[in-house]
């Protein structure tokens, strides 16, 4: 009793042990999957940076070739051309301005960016304004400040350009490194969580298994001492058994020399007498059955019988019972099934169970019991099937205690002993006994033994 808060404590220890596996896994999915999402969106945010970085550089290239188309024009066509081109080209600088700026972090400092902005926002002025010179055909003008201002400012757009390409390689360099650092730890602390639940584990498991070793020696200890308790009860038993035979034996034998002598002469006394000893023969056999029943409990030295060859016997032995109350006897007896268990023990399970099948299906209409001993993979089978009166399922659940008898069975002689010590002989003897009935429908008693030999099967059939 006192093993019992011990165990539901250990149970709910491996229980917390086994949660807490679980969470540090799903601790580690979620925050590898968070990570991996954060990896993947920092890396589209640093390569959609390189595009509009590339984008504006492109630009600032192409500006540079859009005025100096503009310059090279020779009428007013050729001119509005060149100036829708660089508008198309300005205002793409314009977008990808925007978008670098939408995608910064916030509270950063932005000094190289700022210096780019300001250099593409002067580009532009200077682009226009040397496109106002083209348009007054001072296109001398215009390209001296395509020379002197234009191209330095490309120029110093693109190293702007590089210098922030290199600034966005090392950012995504230490967000890798945050990165491995933030797994490095949660490695390590799960690590730790899964270290604590293993030894949590393990001394549970430990724990749980001393407690079972003591409950296994507890119940060992308990089971021999039953067992010693039931072989000094069945001891006593058959002492009494015995004891109780010792006055009956002389009581039969007076009450018959009376009875005989003729020295009572009264009918009435003479009805006294005949009473007297029928129930001293009945208490004789009364005792038999008990002894029998508690012999059946115990087993000797292994010793090899023939299951058919003690089947057969009593068939020849009840066949006249049988005949003599209107019982037919069917049987199918394999020849050689061997099993272990002394033939006279095997004898007194056959005559049990016939006796009972032919005793309780007497009277019927087209009476009849089959008798079946075959070999079934490894086992040994006896089977009796009868059509009888059968019996119910609350008469079924109790059949098998001792000196019970069912209230349909009350007229019948009997002493509620035969089946309990049949049960007791087969169990001793590694057997099994199944029963399967039905009121009206009969019954079905199958005796399973493991067979004791191999031998060829050769059926005998016929009918009594």
């Amino acid at each position: 009793m006192k093993s019992s808060p011990s165990i539901r404590v250990y149970r709910a220890g491996f229980l917390f042990a086994v949660m807490l596996l679980s969470a540090v896994a799903a601790f580690f999915l979620w925050t590898e999957v968070r990570t991996s999402h954060e990896v993947a969106a920092r890396f589209q945010e640093s390569l959609d940076r390189a595009g509009l970085i590339g984008r504006i550089r492109v630009d600032a290239i192409s500006l540079e070739s859009a005025i100096e188309a503009h310059i090279r024009a020779t009428n007013d066509a050729e001119r509005q051309e060149a100036n829708e081109v660089m508008e198309d080209i300005l205002a793409d600088v314009r977008d990808a301005t925007l978008a670098y700026t939408r995608g910064l972090p916030k509270g950063e400092p932005l000094v190289v960016w700022e210096r780019f902005n300001m250099a593409c926002t002067r580009l532009a002025e200077q682009v226009r304004a040397a496109a106002v010179l083209s348009n007054r055909q001072e296109a001398e003008r215009a390209r001296h400040h395509l020379v002197e201002q234009v191209r330095p400012l490309a120029e110093e757009i693109d190293g702007l350009a590089g210098h922030l390409n290199r600034e966005n390689a090392e950012e995504g360099r230490l967000l890798l490194d945050h990165l491995a650092a933030l797994r490095t730890r949660n490695l390590a602390f799960g690590g730790a969580v899964t270290l604590l639940a293993m030894l949590v584990s393990l001394s549970v498991v430990w724990r749980i298994t001393s407690v079972i070793k003591r409950q296994g020696k507890t119940i060992q200890a308990q089971m021999e001492e039953l067992d010693r308790r039931n072989q000094e009860l069945d001891a006593f038993t058959r002492r009494v058994a015995h004891d109780l035979m010792g006055p009956l034996s002389p009581l039969k034998g007076y009450l018959t020399l009376l009875r005989r002598s003729g020295a009572v002469k009264e009918p009435q006394a003479l009805e006294l007498v005949s009473l007297c000893e029928s129930s001293a023969v009945r208490m004789g056999e009364l005792i038999e059955a008990l002894l029998r029943f508690c012999r059946a409990g115990t087993r000797g030295e292994p010793v090899v019988g023939e299951l058919d060859t003690a089947v057969s016997t009593l068939l020849l032995e009840v066949s006249q019972t049988a005949a003599a109350q209107g019982v037919a006897l069917e049987r199918e007896l394999g020849s050689g099934v061997k099993v272990m268990c002394p033939s006279q023990l095997l004898q007194i399970i056959a005559q049990n169970l016939l006796s009972n099948a032919v005793k309780y299906t007497a009277g019927r209409p087209d009476a009849r019991v089959s008798v079946r001993v075959a070999r079934e993979g490894g086992e040994a089978v006896f089977e009796v099937v009868d059509n009888g009166m059968g019996m119910s399922e609350d008469t079924q659940g109790k059949l098998f205690q001792p000196f019970f008898r069912s209230p349909e069975t009350r007229g019948i002689p009997g002493h509620g002993l035969g089946l309990a010590t049949t049960r007791r002989l087969v169990e001793a003897h590694e057997g099994t006994l199944r029963l399967h009935s039905a009121p009206g429908a009969g019954t079905r008693v199958t005796v399973r033994f493991p067979l004791a030999a191999e031998a060829a099967p050769v059926a005998q059939r016929g009918a009594a």
